[in-house]
């Protein structure tokens, strides 16, 4: 094995660099966010879009999660920095509780980005979900599995914190502001029925 010159060694830092330059370049290329499922590319058809994006949306309603994503024709290695760069460019689960953030590759398997401050799916729940990814398989299909296995994690999660047969957390919350109500309106008026029998009384 021959031992490296230094000519060598300045093409391989050529490489490098051109590598690096190659990531970055990605990293920067953020288009504008269109709807739940971005698709710049248009590898959807416009049924299979609405379609993903209703589903999408239905999940977000009922559980305050936000859930996105972004199809991309973009090398793996830069799939990550691309992807925490729309998240905050786009400010996914700004709005929302929480946020799950899906940056599917054409050619390659998809990666997940949540907020770092607080995950909404642990590091063995996340592997369940981007572990359903068939690459090979068309496109609407491989979004309807990961889709529909964050849906089932979220969804068990949003039921456990709900009150029991309440399905919307929103409802959750209107739920117990109404039942406070009830009671405050029921002290109210058993003190003014007190009130009213004292004075009754010789």
């Amino acid at each position: 094995m021959r031992r490296m010159t230094i000519l060598d060694v300045l093409r391989l830092g050529i490489v490098v660099g051109l590598v690096m330059s190659v990531a970055n370049a990605w990293a920067l290329d953020v288009p504008n966010i269109d709807g739940h499922m971005t698709d710049p590319a248009k590898v959807l058809g416009k049924g299979d879009k609405t379609a993903i994006e209703d589903k999408l949306g239905k999940l977000q309603q009922d559980t305050r999660v936000d859930v996105a994503g972004w199809i991309v024709d973009a090398p793996d290695a830069s799939l990550d920095e691309l992807g925490h760069e729309a998240f905050k460019r786009w400010h996914i689960g700004g709005e929302w509780d929480n946020a799950l953030f899906f940056i599917i590759p054409r050619v390659g398997r998809v990666h997940l980005i949540q907020n770092d401050a607080k995950p909404e799916l642990t590091v063995g729940e996340v592997s369940r979900v981007t572990g359903v990814d068939r690459p090979t398989v068309p496109m609407p299909q491989r979004l309807d599995l990961i889709a529909d296995a964050a849906a089932e994690i979220v969804r068990a999660k949003s039921l456990r914190a709900r009150p029991a047969g309440v399905s919307d957390p929103k409802r959750g919350r209107w739920f117990s502001v109404a039942w406070l109500g009830v009671a405050l309106l029921a002290v109210g008026l058993s003190w003014r029925a007190s009130k009213r029998a004292k004075l009754a009384s010789p």
